[in-house]
């Protein structure tokens, strides 16, 4: 008897993201982080270690290209697991979010267009995804592996865009790793030849970093990240806050302080 592809149907996903759009307004998160004290962080962290590697749940994902939408819903499931109970955006809000930010009609329009992630995290802000807002997000210097470890450590993840090469559509069903091919930056290893896509990342070693897609954990090389990523944000939110204080211990106080401090500068 021949047996069922068990694989989810990510192949019929064509693009949720569009590529990275410069708007002068975002924070830079190297203006933030000189006044927080760099020297604790730790080599090797993982926020999302809460959170069994297959049960983050693919938040419509599989079906629609709200990637952009289902990377907010990961991260809100990422900040509550570690300051208390998790809470779960259900696949029905995060489904709405993306149909409010993009005027989705999901008996016309099959499997929607794909957005920038910068106009996704503008209506997380205003207007909210799943119901909850953010406060802020900064974007980070291109490729700054160092400002991404500070980054996932500090404010309890990163949320980024890949340009996915062919490759990695095998990669996932196969490996459960995204590495850079043998082959280098070319053919089936050439950025964008598959798919853009938004995501999070929760943790980092020395080699590499923990991303949730799909509704599961997969490994990507630290080598992958430098070569496929289009742009990475720090996102700040009370969902990541207890007692007044993130689990790093930034005050909000002094974090708000310093968002004003640089909204007066733009």
């Amino acid at each position: 008897m021949q047996q069922k592809n068990k694989n989810p149907p990510v192949i019929k996903i064509k693009s949720g993201r569009l590529p990275y759009v410069h708007d002068s307004r975002t924070f830079d998160l190297g203006n933030l982080l000189p006044q927080e004290d760099l020297s604790k962080i730790p080599d090797t962290f993982n926020w999302g270690k809460k959170i069994p590697r297959d049960k983050w749940g693919h938040m419509g994902n599989l079906k629609i290209n709200n990637c952009t939408c289902a990377a907010a819903g990961h991260l809100i499931m990422n900040w509550t697991a570690n300051i208390g109970k998790m809470k779960r955006p259900t696949i029905k809000a995060v489904v709405q979010s993306y149909i409010d930010l993009t005027g989705y009609n999901p008996e016309k329009d099959g499997i929607g267009n794909p957005i920038e992630a910068i106009k996704a995290l503008k209506f997380w802000r205003k207007q909210g995804i799943a119901g909850r807002k953010i406060t802020a997000f900064a974007k980070l210097d291109f490729k700054d592996i160092k400002q991404l470890k500070q980054a996932i450590y500090l404010y309890g993840g990163c949320y980024i865009g890949l340009n996915l090469p062919a490759s990695a559509e095998q990669q996932y069903y196969q490996s459960k790793k995204w590495t850079v091919p043998a082959g280098g930056l070319t053919g089936d290893g050439a950025p964008g030849s598959w798919i853009g896509h938004a995501l999070i990342i929760t943790g980092y070693s020395k080699h590499e970093l923990r991303a949730v897609s799909w509704g599961r954990e997969i490994i990507m090389t630290i080598d992958f990240w430098q070569a496929y990523v289009d742009e990475s944000y720090a996102v700040f939110s009370n969902d990541f806050v207890k007692d007044n204080k993130t689990p790093t211990h930034i005050s909000v106080e002094l974090l708000l302080k310093q968002i004003e401090e640089l909204k007066k500068n733009d």
